[in-house]
């Protein structure tokens, strides 16, 4: 016995096609589940923190950016008291001057942002995989190494002015297209 995997991705399109932004959101970040972290990527083979909840955003909008976990909080996800039901996300926010990779990250940057897929439960790309969570065993680690937590819901308006500026932070991988129709 195998799977016929033309009759599943059909099935699984027209499940897809009915769902709202937000439950399109959830499965997006759901399909990244197991996939290795890759810094600076954003297809479901791989992905950074920040390119895993772009590119869910696209999935469930059609309003393609690509930025930083930081530049999201900022300008994307400013509702500060979202509702059941809004995409969201956690960002951890560093609380004073601090090294980051290669790179001192000031105080009040955003250094990771995560997918929330339920109360309590995130989408968490990092290393070495993308892994459903609990928010607060994420949280506890940032905390406890100078890092505040907030949860914030999607601006879609700020979404789409954005989108228009057509200006991204990175480019996207060429991979991208191979997943996604763009301008089509």
């Amino acid at each position: 016995m195998s799977i016929k995997w033309n009759n599943l991705s059909e099935c699984e399109k027209r499940k897809f096609e009915k769902m709202s932004e937000h439950d399109k959101f959830v499965y997006f970040l759901l399909l990244q589940f197991g996939s290795p972290y890759g810094w600076g990527k954003e297809t479901p083979e791989a992905s950074d923190c920040s390119g895993a909840v772009c590119m869910a955003l696209f999935a469930a909008t059609g309003l393609l950016i690509r930025t930083t976990a930081d530049d999201l909080l900022k300008r994307v996800f400013t509702r500060i008291s979202p509702r059941q039901g809004d995409i969201r996300a956690v960002f951890y926010v560093t609380k004073k001057n601090q090294k980051h990779g290669d790179r001192t990250v000031v105080a009040g940057t955003a250094t990771h942002v995560a997918g929330f897929l339920d109360d309590g439960v995130i989408l968490n790309s990092q290393e070495p995989c993308a892994r459903v969570r609990r928010i607060n065993e994420v949280s506890d680690w940032y905390q406890r190494n100078g890092h505040e937590v907030y949860v914030r819901g999607l601006d879609r308006e700020a979404l789409v002015r954005l989108a228009r500026e057509k200006k991204t932070v990175y480019d996207l991988d060429k991979e991208f297209q191979h997943y996604f129709c763009i301008g089509e």
